[in-house]
């Protein structure tokens, strides 16, 4: 995804400056240069090339030092950001790294935010909370869908492509009253068929399809008071491996026996109410979501446990994942023009979480941790004050200082029908997990001049504790115990710079992450399952962006990030197998992307319209530990992706190619014992053909 902003000619007429990128990460609207928080901003016409099927994964590997683990079926919001995130989810209210569309928290099993119809997305590296939403550890990821507008527009895109590729969208903008009522529908569906040889049952496995709708309507009664209503759909259908042998002759290929079927819809609707008095504005967001989630899983691939397991390769675990999540946020602001910016608010959120297990055709005891019955009753209730405040101390430097206090509430009950001899009969466990705690954080920024700003900032994160949403001890007849809320301390310092005359941006940050009891998972290859670790951990690095507009037609860009993050002192012997200053897992060094954009006007080539471009970057990460004894590392990969295409005032036709060399890079990993180390594989090389059109 090419982060090239928009052009605009000086007064002069001579020279093409960059477009001011305009955010809201902090409640206000304002330059992202003069925002003292290390941020990376996709918008506009890049958002469109975002994938529909891995959202998350596009956008990280474009922003330096930022990670999406792309697990897949049941986790797909989860990701570090600056070495701060989760591996795996222990619950679906986890916040290591937010997730937000629209303004509203999603849930760590959702489906991923859509890419339909966004006006940017923001990724803040950092802990954040002060000003909205929920705690996060290691930052968030803002999804800015557009809002309706006053005039009429229609559009329509489609794409076709290799691999089963297609795509559709539809875009509808239409003014009901003038200046009063308007609404807007975005309607989107991508499909893509599998890449990954099924050599059981022939063919291939990871066949994707993702819809996605979304409707809203916007009532400006008066200029100081707005009402904006929107309902959303998605639908995702994914039938990808979990696991393939990372050893295999055949790689990437799978033993499934049925193929994996993942199945996951959620919608929701959200009410946002906007009055400014005279001294400050009120705003009150209200928002339901609900997800549901069939899935069949064959836990005996054939390739993968044929040694160890000697089983029939029919063995099923077939799960229902059922959430239910309501929040409601209250706040006031100062206008944008304040001499002294500043956000108060409160906010409650609820989470209602229901998983049923059943396991089928299972004659192994290797398994009897899926053997029988299992559900699992989840209640999160989160209540929560917040404030922040920008203070001018003199003409060029300003304090920043910013408070949350939080009281998370959860009840959580395992219900478990087990198989003797190898699991008890039967087991019950109703559990409670409650906790308070503070973060904020406070910072100086300074203007050296218009075009350059230094910032430093000391923040406080923080993920609640709780039970983890699969019990691992009850199939034993043993309690579930509580893992610790986990806190943190983040040290940051950066700059943020524009050269040339406005040609030009370069942006960098350093930081050092202090993490107490961070929610990590281990797994145990004795009984095939994962058990809860809470470590501490520190991280240090920096990123350094930038954009220079090289000349009226050229544009380059990219960013670097380097992240070191290991662990504390770990007493020995630890069961978990992590060491003291061994590498925390799912976390590269080096991550990184460079690209280009090169524009002419179309009359140079003999058209009469319009302006053909020319895009191609290079997107870089680092290689990863996979667990916490560090069994093995995943390599380090590289993908090239390129665009060329003419653009009309109304209508665009282009050439794409995603992963131009067909690199099968490794995602995440796990060992499942001796010779069993098993990957997820990215998605191989796409080459498509695409076109929309204005009306």
């Amino acid at each position: 995804m090419p982060a090239v902003a928009q052009e605009q000619e000086n007064a002069e007429g001579q020279a093409t400056i960059l477009d001011t990128i305009t955010v809201t990460a902090r409640r206000h609207a304002e330059d992202a240069q003069s925002v003292p928080i290390s941020i990376k901003v996709i918008e506009g016409r890049e958002t469109e090339q975002i994938s529909p099927a891995s959202s998350n994964a596009d956008i990280a590997r474009s922003t330096p030092n930022f990670v999406m683990q792309e697990f897949g079926g049941n986790y797909t919001n989860i990701g570090h950001i600056r070495g701060v995130g989760s591996l795996f989810p222990l619950s679906p209210d986890d916040t290591s790294v937010s997730f937000n569309v629209d303004e509203i928290p999603m849930s760590a099993f959702g489906i991923p935010p859509s890419a339909l119809d966004l006006s940017r997305v923001e990724v803040l590296r950092g802990p954040q909370g002060t000003l909205y939403g929920r705690n996060s550890q290691g930052g968030a990821v803002n999804f800015v869908p557009n809002t309706p507008e006053f005039h009429r527009e229609f559009r329509l895109r489609g794409e076709i492509g290799t691999n089963g590729w297609h795509l559709g969208e539809f875009i509808a903008n239409m003014p009901l009253i003038d200046d009063t009522l308007a609404a807007r529908l975005a309607l989107q569906y991508s499909s893509r068929d599998g890449d990954i040889r099924n050599v059981v049952q022939g063919g291939e496995d990871g066949a994707i399809r993702v819809g996605a709708a979304r409707g809203s309507v916007l009532w400006t009664p008066s200029d100081v008071t707005s009402v904006l209503l929107s309902l959303n759909y998605d639908r995702n259908d994914d039938a990808t491996p979990l696991w393939v042998m990372r050893d295999a002759d055949c790689y990437p290929c799978s033993g499934l026996n049925p193929r994996n079927d993942f199945r996951r819809e959620q919608y929701g609707t959200k009410l946002r109410v906007e009055h400014d008095f005279d001294a400050f504005r009120f705003t009150s967001i209200s928002a339901f979501q609900s997800m549901e989630s069939p899935q069949v899983m064959d836990l005996a691939d054939g390739l993968v446990y044929g040694d160890s397991v000697n089983g029939p390769r029919e063995n099923l675990s077939l799960v229902e994942l059922g959430e239910q999540n309501l929040f409601q946020e209250f706040r006031l602001s100062s206008h944008d023009d304040a001499h002294v910016r500043w956000t108060a608010g409160l906010n409650y959120f609820q989470s209602d979480f229901d998983m049923l297990r059943r396991a089928e055709n299972l004659t192994d005891p290797a398994f009897f941790t899926y053997g029988g019955r299992l559900n699992t009753e989840m209640r999160t209730r989160s209540y929560a004050a917040f404030g922040e405040a920008s203070v001018p101390l003199t003409d060029r430097l300003t304090g920043v200082i910013g408070m949350r206090l939080t009281h998370e509430e959860k009840r959580v009950a395992y219900v478990f029908d087990g198989e003797p001899p190898d699991t008890v009969d039967f087991f019950r466990q109703d559990a409670s997990f409650k906790d308070s705690f503070v973060t904020g954080r406070v910072g100086l920024n300074y203007q050296w001049t218009d075009d350059l700003m230094t910032y430093a900032s000391m923040g406080r994160g923080a993920v609640a504790g709780g039970l983890p949403w699969v019990p691992y001890n009850v199939p034993f007849g043993i309690n579930e115990a509580s893992f610790p809320t986990s806190l943190s301390w983040t040290y940051e310092a950066g700059f943020k710079a524009t050269l040339w005359d406005g040609r030009a941006t370069l942006n960098g940050s350093l930081f050092y992450n202090d993490v107490r009891d961070g929610h990590l998972l281990t797994y145990d290859p004795a009984i095939y399952s994962f058990t809860v670790a809470a470590l501490d951990y520190e991280t240090y690095g920096g990123e350094l962006e930038a954009r220079v507009q090289v000349t009226p037609d050229l544009t380059v860009f990219g960013g670097i990030g380097y992240t070191h993050a290991t662990f504390g002192t770990i007493p020995e012997p630890s069961l978990t197998g992590a060491r003291t200053g061994g590498r925390v897992p799912g976390i590269p060094r080096l991550t990184g992307h460079l690209g280009m954009e090169y524009r002419i006007d179309a009359s140079r080539l003999g058209v009469n319209q319009g302006e053909f471009y020319v895009n191609a970057n290079y997107q870089h990460v680092g290689s990863r530990a996979v667990d916490v004894k560090r069994t093995f590392d995943l390599d380090a990969y590289g993908v090239v992706n390129a665009r060329l295409g003419w653009q009309g005032d109304d209508a665009e036709v282009y050439l794409f190619a995603n992963n131009v060399f067909d690199e099968r890079y490794e995602i995440i990993g796990a060992s499942y014992g001796p010779g069993l180390d098993l990957v997820r594989p990215g998605v191989g090389r796409t080459i498509g053909l695409g076109a929309s059109v204005r009306f």
